[in-house]
């Protein structure tokens, strides 16, 4: 257990300080375009990973219609929506709507008999989702007002949340890097597409790129896209996909470092207070607080005998 919270701990480092990086790109490049490029520059990342170190890429048993499923909900769908919807509301709410997503894909597991969770587990879900709010929120009147961004960002975590378990069931059978480097790359490809079509002047932003930015779009791609991507598909298929999700609670905390070091934000009791609540949520939803709870009602039994 303790090797699945060091990678999911790297994964969420990744992804949460990837959100600074990426506020820092939208200034420049138009999110939809930054979105497709940085995603495609992830997917051939991960295709060089797999020819370097000679693993197979070609299945004959490949299920395409799955793995085309979840290109479509969890890199097209997903971060279309989410581009759209940031674009047209506030990052509070934004981050608030997105902390909703383990919550999202718990009840979905459940509910489909993917997973089972405890009483317990679930309160994990919830206190991780309480922690988010004390973390993000300011101003209760700044969360308050209803906007057509909020649903394209809450619709991008219900897509999301069913991909998880598209890939939980495809990586059954194919390798997480494997079906990571084909998703991204296919749904990638789709949204650059989409963007010649619709607004083939806006790939100009990239000439005007320095040299600063272009390193936070590679690091991005590479580290926070393809390696983060990889590390959590790999983990939907070891522990499951609520168990997984819980994680991207984490990514709250990093995002606010992130804020701190890289946008020179601050950081207030409330955001420190918000942030523990975050942990204990993750602690107790992934089932380390009830293993503890075994391991030392069983030493008090031993103890006995």
């Amino acid at each position: 257990m303790l090797k699945v919270y060091g990678v999911m701990i790297l994964t969420m480092f990744l992804w949460g300080i990837n959100v600074s990086l990426l506020k820092l790109l939208v200034l420049h490049i138009p999110p939809l375009v930054m979105q497709g490029v940085r995603i495609f520059l992830a997917g051939i990342t991960l295709f060089l990973i797999l020819l370097v170190m000679r693993k197979k890429i070609v299945y004959k048993e490949m299920p395409w219609k799955f793995v085309l499923l979840a290109s479509l909900l969890g890199v097209i769908a997903h971060h279309s929506l989410l581009a759209t919807g940031i674009q047209e509301t506030s990052a509070v709410k934004a981050s608030l709507i997105l902390g909703l997503a383990p919550l999202f894909t718990a009840i979905i597991a459940v509910a489909t008999r993917a997973t089972s969770l405890t009483k317990l587990r679930f309160t994990g879900f919830v206190v991780g989702f309480l922690g988010i709010v004390i973390a993000v929120v300011d101003d209760v009147s700044a969360v308050t007002a209803f906007v057509l961004g909020d649903v394209y960002v809450l619709a991008s975590i219900i897509v999301q949340a069913f991909s998880f378990f598209i890939i939980r069931r495809v990586t059954l059978t194919i390798p997480p890097l494997v079906v990571t480097a084909y998703m991204l790359t296919i749904g990638s490809m789709v949204m650059i597409l989409y963007s010649l079509i619709i607004s083939p002047t806006s790939f100009t932003a990239f000439t005007h790129l320095n040299g600063k930015l272009w390193a936070v779009l590679l690091f991005s791609a590479i580290f926070a896209t393809a390696v983060g991507h990889s590390l959590f598909n790999s983990m939907i298929k070891k522990i499951g996909t609520a168990e997984t999700a819980i994680f991207n609670n984490l990514s709250t905390i990093f995002a606010l470092i992130g804020a701190v070091v890289i946008l020179n934000e601050q950081m207030h009791l409330s955001q420190i207070f918000g942030c523990m609540m975050i942990i204990i949520g993750v602690l107790i939803g992934t089932g380390g607080v009830e293993d503890w709870i075994r391991k030392r009602k069983q030493k008090v039994a031993e103890s006995f005998t």
